[in-house]
């Protein structure tokens, strides 16, 4: 891929996440004031709700863009996803803003796609874990810029009018790309993909990958779980304002942002399992502290480790996921992993929900704490399950870089 369409997708995957997360933190405050309706449970229905398109869509498109392009397809989904921003604003009722929110997650479900087909165009095992590392300093730095921003736009009589903007942008990355893309060179690159690509068919469910799948479900649920409602926690344990609720809760993001310049890649490239089992644990057990804390300070500590954690976790899920055979094999297959996410996504804020009413506040910490616990033990069964099929395949004289 040319440095060009490298920036191109950069570009969409920042200002995609943007708009997406600029007012998630304070959707209960933002249903309750503005459509004057039950915030916690409205925040529950908006999030299933939209994690059930993008769990259907996600796969889906990548059948269609191994039919018909990547290419064709990310410009058409930006000019109706403009379109989409452009009604938002115009939602004077709850079902109006979810429906059109709806309508525009199933076009914006086929962005996502654009940063397996980055990796799928490394040319070897170090441009794959810079495209990773690079993908998350993006995504961390869109829930830096939202979740401040947002503190702010949630307190204007309008905050729906920012979408304007989101929408004059999503218009010009469509034109970007029309201008971007109908050179052979481009074409032949997403052709290329396109010809690595062998989406859902000849897919090995070996036992190892419904591990890793099993993994990713308690890792995103684990971590996700304590969202819907952090800020809310927050506003109950501390006298905070909304902007110093909203540094703490993207607090983890500034550390991975920081972190992303002094992460020894080659490293984390080298013993990846290992360090995905060790971090996983720690984290599961960092929030069990978090949720004990009485002193502010000792919280913002705690959250800094966290994430340490996080940053280093999520780098290594994704370049596990790419250095095994699947990944390497068919690349967009990751939209796989991608509805793993989002079905984690779903069960995410009820499962929040449940605790919240059963145990408080503080229960969704008690929950994710135990889900990461989870995820690193299932870690460490993926790693015995892959060392003993790899010695298999050394026996029969075959090299463990063709199995893992």
């Amino acid at each position: 891929m040319t440095k060009g369409e490298k920036g191109f997708i950069y570009s969409c995957l920042l200002f995609t996440l943007i708009s997406e997360m600029l007012l998630s933190p304070f959707y209960p405050q933002l249903f309750s004031d503005y459509f004057q309706v039950d915030g916690v449970q409205a925040t529950s229905l908006f999030i299933i709700c939209c994690r059930l398109v993008v769990i259907v869509m996600t796969p889906m498109w990548g059948m269609v863009a191994k039919r018909w392009g990547l290419q064709k397809i990310v410009t058409a989904a930006l000019m109706i996803m403009g379109g989409c921003k452009i009604l938002l604003p115009m939602s004077h009722t709850f079902p109006q803003f979810l429906g059109v929110s709806l309508v525009l997650l199933f076009f914006q479900s086929s962005i996502y796609l654009l940063y397996p087909a980055m990796v799928a165009s490394s040319k070897n095992a170090d441009e794959r874990v810079k495209a990773t590392t690079t993908y998350l300093f993006i995504f961390h730095g869109s829930v830096i810029v939202s979740g401040i921003v947002g503190s702010f736009i949630i307190g204007l009589s309008v905050p729906l009018n920012c979408y304007y903007i989101f929408a004059l942008v999503d218009i010009m990355l469509a034109a970007a790309s029309c201008f971007l893309f109908p050179k052979k060179g481009a074409a032949a690159t997403w052709e290329k993909v396109r010809k690595t690509e062998g989406l859902l068919k000849g897919v090995k469910w070996s036992r190892e990958f419904l591990i890793y799948l099993l993994t990713a479900f308690l890792f995103y649920i684990g971590h996700h779980a304590i969202r819907p409602y952090f800020t809310v926690f927050l506003d109950n344990s501390y006298a905070l304002t909304k902007q110093e609720a909203s540094l703490l809760y993207v607090m983890p993001s500034i550390v991975a942002i920081v972190l992303q310049f002094f992460l020894p890649k080659r490293w984390l490239q080298s013993y990846v399992a290992v360090i995905l089992i060790g971090v996983t644990g720690i984290t599961g057990g960092l929030l069990f502290i978090q949720m004990l804390a009485e002193d502010i300070w000792l919280f913002v500590a705690i959250r800094i480790v966290y994430g340490i954690c996080f940053f280093v976790s999520l780098a290594a899920i994704d370049i596990l996921f790419f250095q095994m055979g699947i990944g390497r094999e068919s690349p967009l297959s990751y939209s796989l992993v991608t509805s793993v996410q989002n079905i984690a996504l779903l069960f995410s804020p009820m499962a929040a929900l449940m605790m919240v009413q059963h145990n408080g506040l503080e229960g969704p910490f008690l929950l994710s704490g135990f889900l990461l616990i989870g995820s690193a033990l299932c870690m460490a069964l993926f790693s015995i399950r892959s060392y003993q099929s790899s010695s298999y395949q050394i026996k029969r004289g075959v090299g463990r870089h063709e199995n893992l």
